[in-house]
């Protein structure tokens, strides 16, 4: 996605924290403040999110954010983090208000890299939840992505090999429980289960007719796959 786009050239960034250490998958879809310059975010070739009023007012004064075209503008960091990843001509993410009033956190594009499938990941399930992109091209978009299973599918086929994965009870129904990172599935293992990557599309041919797939359960950019095979044949 772009939210804005300007022709800006850029400054150099270095890191001062990982994602990791800002456990940035579980604030993906926290609400946060775009810091807009003259109409744009991008500001000095960074993308400024803001995630407190005070961090706002901290970034105004720096940045010298002022006029109509200054925001603020709300979005929700996934996408925020999307942008800095698919756009060209956004170098880093700055983020004020994390620690107070008094630091801001610095990500460069590179050291973001790895989060970007999560992230691509995330921007579907959340559009879909929002009504902002029909749940079949969800569906056709995730279809090669890899997840985390709660459980074990069979490995090699033959007769009397055991598997098993954690459902939940929708309405008539079950619904395999899949997540977007070990971490985020190692979360909700309440039952202590092996957590198992597997791909979208061979997890839904496993489980046609039987079980529907239901992506990030949990949380309020869920995403089911399946049900409608599943109620129909039953």
């Amino acid at each position: 996605m772009e939210l804005f786009h300007r022709n800006e050239p850029g400054r150099e960034y270095r890191s001062n924290t990982t994602p990791e250490q800002l456990d940035l998958f579980e604030q993906l879809d926290r609400t946060v403040v775009l810091a807009v310059r003259d109409g744009s975010p991008r500001i000095d070739g960074a993308l400024h999110l803001c995630v407190t009023q005070a961090g706002f007012g901290k970034a105004a004064a720096i940045l010298k954010l002022a006029g109509p075209n200054s925001g603020p503008h709300q979005t929700a960091l996934g996408l925020g983090l999307d942008t800095v990843l698919q756009q060209e001509g956004y170098q880093a993410l700055v983020l004020y208000g994390l620690a107070g009033n008094q630091l801001e956190f610095i990500l460069t594009k590179k050291d973001l890299e790895p989060m970007r499938d999560v992230v691509d990941s995330f921007c579907i399930l959340y559009a879909a939840a929002r009504g902002a992109m029909p749940p079949e091209k969800a569906r056709d978009l995730m279809r090669e992505k890899a997840v985390w299973l709660l459980g074990e599918l069979p490995r090699t086929g033959r007769k009397g090999e055991t598997f098993g994965f954690v459902t939940i009870r929708r309405e008539g129904y079950e619904a395999v429980k899949c997540f977007l990172t070990q971490e985020s599935a190692g979360k909700f293992n309440q039952e202590g289960r092996p957590v198992t990557p597997v791909r979208v599309r061979d997890l839904e041919t496993f489980l046609e007719g039987t079980f529907a797939v239901i992506l990030e359960p949990h949380r309020n950019y869920w995403l089911e796959l399946g049900a409608d095979a599943v109620k129909g044949g039953r």
